[in-house]
């Protein structure tokens, strides 16, 4: 098991990416922290998929667009695990809107779930690896579309950017202290929502088909097996990386 007995804090972990990689992680032994969003019935549900692997798994669903409520949220996963050595930031939102119809309700809240509450969780979590010493690691899930732009998606690309460039200040910063800072960036995973959107216009499904040389698009189970091995000691030299899961669309 990679992860053996690891303490894992990860968000965005009710439905899609995030409930894949609670489940993958449970699988490799770790003992996990989950937020969810709204929806507590998913969130319920990959818990118990979860305790299927005999861990210590517990978890809430917090709206991290508060960002007042976040060390309280640290402080009781902390308090669970005993401590935390890795932190995912999966929580995401995105906005498909033109840019001259995004509103500035639209930037504050996207960027307070996309970025700040990243931010904030992660100092937290610094705070606390540095005072015990801890070869700890923060994976943030970013996305394709922090490294290429994409119509009406200009508000969702400016946070996951940030997010990027937030990763890698972070892993010079931490690195020679043990800490290892990674992003991983999806392409386009068939994951809840995203699937149903694509089915629902089969011409845009086609026309994002052509544009990825593996002729097919990702699913979260993949993304949950690449993010196993970046926060496992396999990876330790990996820091500061964007690693991208998109099937070579982004090398064309």
């Amino acid at each position: 098991m990679r992860l053996k007995n690891k303490r894992i804090l990860i968000t965005g972990a009710s439905v899609g990416i995030g409930s894949a990689i609670a489940e993958r992680f449970s699988k490799e032994g770790a003992n996990l922290y989950l937020i969810g969003g709204r929806n507590l019935k998913s969130l319920t549900e990959t818990i118990k998929i979860c305790k299927e692997s005999n861990i210590q798994v517990d978890g809430q669903c917090s709206d991290l667009s508060d960002l007042s409520i976040i060390p309280d949220l640290m402080s009781k996963a902390m308090n669970f695990l005993g401590g935390i050595d890795i932190l995912v930031n999966c929580a995401g939102l995105r906005c498909n809107k033109p840019a001259h119809k995004v509103t500035i309700e639209d930037v504050e809240n996207i960027f307070k779930i996309n970025v700040m509450s990243a931010f904030a969780l992660s100092s937290i979590a610094v705070d606390f690896m540095l005072k015990e010493s801890i070869h700890g690691q923060i994976l943030n899930i970013g996305s394709t579309s922090g490294e290429a732009g994409v119509a009406e998606n200009s508000l969702y690309c400016a946070s996951k950017g940030a997010m990027h460039l937030m990763t890698k200040a972070m892993a010079v910063e931490l690195g020679g202290k043990g800490i290892r800072v990674n992003v991983l960036a999806p392409g386009t995973i068939l994951s809840e929502g995203v699937g149903g959107r694509l089915d629902n216009d089969p011409e845009k499904a086609k026309r994002l088909m052509n544009t990825i040389p593996s002729g097919r698009f990702g699913n979260p189970t993949e993304v949950a097996s690449c993010a196993a091995f970046m926060v496992s000691d396999e990876a330790d030299y990996m820091n500061g990386a964007v690693i991208l899961l998109d099937g070579g669309r982004l090398s064309c």
